[in-house]
């Protein structure tokens, strides 16, 4: 199947014949519900096995778990990406792999644990191994779906953070830690770079062309890193909007700004929580306490500053908010397993 790029819009929004097949059926049950089961009766039993297609009516389940295996047929295909059937009956299901969809254009239904979200133009859902979940699209819209095999996700989306800051903590705790029942609500809006790469993906992808899985993979991390580049601000998850006024990312900005003389009670203030609860809602969503964010963060920049500057130790110490150059040394020596000259020795020409 060759796709012309600069055609791409006008390609996905043809309807396929399985799109013509769902929505004939979306119609009979919805316009002319008196003659429907006469009308399922009439069809060509078939045609429904050799594509796959879902009729509720005819089907008591239709795949509610789909394991790794059965999904991707070999093992060098780590991505599958393709168009969401328009007018498919909704399904809830869950699989063994990681799945993001992305709204090219209209709207859609996403729901994730009971919760119905409808996502517009533009928006970027990753969802986890194991989360019931379900979309639904019963107009024109067009809505781009990924499958990523989990070590590919992680090989790719994870490689990102190298350095254990606090945006890597948020996202490693939301999608590796927590797997179930969450996602990654991304809100890309007119974004045209997401979006050209998204078509990238999807004509690499079905012109089977020499060298395409690792072409693929390396538009996957290109992906990642366009996509937090430009939108880490711009995301929710199920963790942080079960609480309305908590704007987690600010949160974790504060931490980054002011790490030097912050308290575990000047950040509940500074928020408006109580100590108790801000220290909960910072363990929930990030899986570390926030001693913990807070010496990672120091311990980052002590790093830093040992491999680009020629500033003595005492004086990093000193500059990175460690009054005890010692208690400075014990924590850098535990976290590493090497004092900090030697780690400015291994790490300097």
């Amino acid at each position: 199947m060759k796709i012309i790029k600069d055609k791409f819009k006008n390609f996905m929004l043809s309807y396929t014949q399985d799109e013509l097949f769902y929505r004939r059926l979306y119609e009979e049950e919805h316009l002319h519900p008196e003659t429907f089961s006469q009308y399922v009766d009439s069809l060509d039993r078939n045609f429904i096995e050799q594509h796959q297609l879902y009729v509720p009516c005819l089907h008591e389940t239709w795949f509610p778990y789909i394991s790794e295996n059965e999904f991707f047929k070999t093992q060098f295909q780590n991505i599958y990406i393709a168009k969401h059937n328009r007018y498919s009956p909704e399904y809830l299901h869950q699989h063994e792999f990681y799945e993001f969809f992305y709204v090219y254009t209209g709207s859609c239904i996403n729901t994730i644990q009971g919760k119905e979200q409808i996502c517009q133009t533009g928006d970027l859902c990753i969802i986890p191994p194991n989360t019931r979940h379900s979309i639904a699209v019963f107009d024109d819209s067009v809505i781009i779906n990924v499958m990523i095999k989990s070590s590919t996700f992680h090989a790719t989306f994870f490689e990102l953070f190298t350095n254990n800051n606090v945006l890597s903590n948020f996202f490693s705790h939301t999608l590796y830690e927590k797997t179930e029942n969450n996602y990654l609500l991304f809100h890309t809006q007119s974004d045209i770079v997401i979006r050209s790469l998204i078509e990238d993906i999807y004509i690499e992808y079905y012109g089977h062309k020499k060298y395409s899985n690792s072409l693929l993979d390396s538009y996957l991390l290109t992906f990642w890193v366009l996509l937090l580049r430009h939108h880490e601000n711009h995301l929710e998850s199920l963790l942080n909007t079960t609480h309305q006024n908590l704007a987690l990312l600010d949160i974790l900005n504060y931490f980054q700004a002011n790490f030097m003389d912050i308290t575990l009670t000047s950040a509940a203030a500074h928020f408006g929580f109580s100590v108790p609860h801000f220290s909960k809602l910072v363990k929930d969503n990030t899986g570390k306490t926030f001693i913990q964010l807070i010496r990672n963060i120091r311990l980052e920049k002590a790093c830093r500053a040992l491999k680009t500057t020629n500033l003595s130790i005492s004086s990093i110490c000193e500059i990175i908010g460690y009054l005890n150059p010692e208690h400075f040394n014990r924590i850098f020596k535990e976290t590493y397993h090497m004092t900090p000259s030697e780690y400015r020795r291994n790490h300097t020409n």
